[in-house]
């Protein structure tokens, strides 16, 4: 069921499959990717409980192994509304047998929105009902539109006044190099490089002092994000094909692994949470 919340300025559209945001329009224009099938049929998926990919779409946990789609198992599962005012919008989604089947854990994960003026808040709450530690990770995968300039190297991103960030590049495929690399930014921006883009199908940079401004000399349309601090990577992708106008800008909680060897969920690098404790993680965009 699609949900509307408004505020003076903004109206968001948001499902309850997959509490994924599916439409955000500031005076008649569209900010988030359409969702064409043809290109990538999500518009922002919540990721949950891993980012990115697992080694062979498995992993064991207590000697037994699970499989998992890329990006976990929210986006196909039914969230139900908690609060529903004129402005905000609380989702929540708790373990069911559905769930335990691919992931063996006891937790309720909440997804809250609200609009206010320009802005969206988005938090994301992990809340462990188990006994014992929860291992995840958590991230928000929006998919934002290109407006009238299509151009994707005509857009830049500016990141808190910083000048380098941390690059970590993909490897084995789909995985990540723990290995950072220095990224330097011309005069404090990363602009964007359609063939950059494309040959390392996801940038995953540190760094960046938690926000990020993406804009175009060629359009007034803007949108600046902020995030909170256990967020602490942040990466750019884009469908291959030059008909998809869109961009991702995706914070995370954690990445990928290297891709070496088997995904062990008692080991792997990523959160845990004890048990009958919560973590909460914040978004803002704010559409210019």
């Amino acid at each position: 069921m699609i949900y509307e919340i408004k505020s003076t300025n903004l109206v968001a559209k948001i499902d309850t499959l997959g509490a994924e945001l599916k439409s955000v329009t500031k005076s008649a224009n569209e900010y988030m990717w359409s969702g064409d099938e043809r290109y990538w049929d999500d518009i922002a998926p919540i990721l949950f409980p891993i980012c990115g990919r697992l080694l062979d779409s498995k992993y064991s946990f207590g000697g037994k192994t699970y499989e998992m789609d890329a990006h976990g198992f929210l986006k196909f599962s039914e969230f139900t509304p908690t609060l529903v005012a004129e402005n905000r919008l609380t989702l929540t989604l708790s373990a069911n047998e559905t769930t335990r089947a691919i992931y063996p854990f006891d937790f309720e994960f909440v997804a809250d929105f609200t609009v206010a003026g320009n802005t969206l808040e988005l938090q994301l709450t992990v809340k462990n009902t188990g006994d014992g530690t929860l291992p995840y990770m958590v991230g928000w995968h929006p998919g934002f539109v290109l407006s009238s300039d299509g151009e994707i190297n005509n857009f830049s991103l500016e990141f808190g006044g910083v000048d380098k960030l941390i690059w970590h590049p993909l490897q084995n495929g789909c995985f990540v190099n723990p290995n950072g690399k220095d990224y330097a930014l011309v005069n404090g921006k990363y602009q964007f490089n359609e063939d950059e883009i494309y040959s390392n199908d996801t940038l995953v940079f540190c760094g960046t002092n938690e926000r990020a401004l993406l804009s175009s000399p060629n359009t007034s349309m803007a949108v600046e994000m902020k995030y909170s601090k256990n967020l602490p990577y942040f990466c750019i992708w884009k469908e291959t094909d030059s008909n998809a106008r869109f961009i991702c800008l995706e914070p995370w909680s954690d990445v990928p692994s290297t891709g070496d060897e088997p995904e062990i969920f008692e080991t792997r690098r990523m959160s845990r949470l004890p048990a009958k404790k919560s973590e909460t993680y914040s978004y803002s965009v704010k559409f210019i």
